[in-house]
């Protein structure tokens, strides 16, 4: 009895020794992993999953991205006729009302982001940069014998018209959004938050006769802020790429000041109004993991459209010196929109 009791302890022994060894050997040799486990890149629902988080995880992520465009618009505004040409003053056969010609200018946006723990959301914030300028030069015809100004008054004949807009716009918008899938292939992002920012304009027109001119600059300044909703969209592909759209809109407290013309000297008294801001993009994208999945980036191209409303208050010299109601006009910008975007 005492025998079998010495050999069981003996064998419990050897067990131990053999267990231990076996998991040091396991150890020793497992080979090592090429990337953390939770490098992984993240995968599509394999069925219709409503809500599952679609944002971008990279391996031993700070949470951060860096976003950057190139924009290339035309800024086109309501309300700037400039005058009326009539081959007679009386009973006009002939008559041409010209408006100022607007180009494309470039300009730019940054932005940062970071993604927060709590139920997957994102915090982004991205400003916009955007001055416009247009000039426009233009010699009165030959059969013009009469003409109107909208902008000063005048009774001599000019030989020449000119203008220029200056349309200086920086604004800031603040982002709280979550990233899901809608379906396999689908990836909504609805966000809500602030937009601000100023925007200031100036507008110089002068006619030339033979011996003088005439010109008349006017000046607006203004700030605006507001709540912003919206909502981004994403159609994958297949192979990195996707088709991507923005629909946004926000309703801005704007507050004008600063407002005078040279001619005759006249100022015009702060206004304030509710300005909605109406914003849209479509494109397409292409995005890629690198380096293990610890680095993503992706580059987008499309066209940019945004609709602001009351925002040519420069009109307002022409209404109080014509004695006439006219409306503030839409200001539209539009065009080209390149943007990368890289998530460490």
């Amino acid at each position: 009895m005492k025998a079998l009791k010495h050999l069981s302890i003996i064998f419990l022994a050897i067990l131990a020794m053999s267990t231990a060894h076996a998991r040091h050997e396991n150890c020793k040799t497992k080979p090592k992993c090429p990337t953390p486990c939770s490098c992984d890149i993240p995968k599509p629902p394999e069925s219709s999953s409503y809500n599952q988080s679609a944002r971008v995880g990279v391996c031993k992520a700070k949470g951060a991205f860096v976003t950057g465009s190139f924009i290339y618009w035309e800024a086109l505004e309501q309300g700037f006729y400039l005058y009326l040409l009539k081959n007679d003053q009386s009973n006009p056969t002939r008559q041409e009302a010209v408006n100022i010609t607007y180009t494309f200018d470039p300009g730019f946006k940054v932005g940062l982001g970071y993604n927060l723990q709590y139920d997957d959301w994102t915090t982004y914030v991205e400003y916009t940069h955007y001055h416009s300028k247009n000039s426009f030069s233009k010699t009165r015809p030959s059969w013009a014998t009469s003409q109107t100004i909208y902008w000063f008054d005048s009774n001599d004949l000019a030989n020449e018209y000119q203008a220029n807009l200056k349309i200086d716009l920086d604004i800031l918008d603040l982002e709280l959004s979550r990233s899901e899938y809608r379906s396999q292939k689908l990836i909504f992002s609805p966000f809500w938050g602030l937009k601000g920012g100023v925007i200031d304009q100036s507008f110089t027109f002068r006619a030339i006769f033979s011996s003088s001119s005439i010109s008349n600059t006017i000046k607006s300044d203004s700030w605006l802020i507001g709540p912003r909703i919206g909502v981004y969209t994403k159609w994958l592909l297949g192979k990195g790429f996707s088709l991507n759209g923005k629909a946004a809109g926000s309703l801005n407290y704007q507050k004008f000041h600063n407002m005078h013309a040279s001619f005759q000297n006249m100022k015009i008294n702060d206004d304030f109004v509710v300005s909605p801001i109406v914003e849209m993009l479509l494109g397409f994208n292409w995005e890629s993991y690198f380096d293990k999945n610890y680095w993503h980036f992706d580059i987008s191209a499309g066209y940019e459209l945004q609709v602001l409303w009351n925002q040519n208050m420069i009109i307002k010299n022409r209404i109080l010196s014509l004695n006439s109601n006219i409306d503030s006009g839409k200001l539209t910008l539009h065009g080209l929109n390149i943007t990368a975007r890289f998530d460490f």
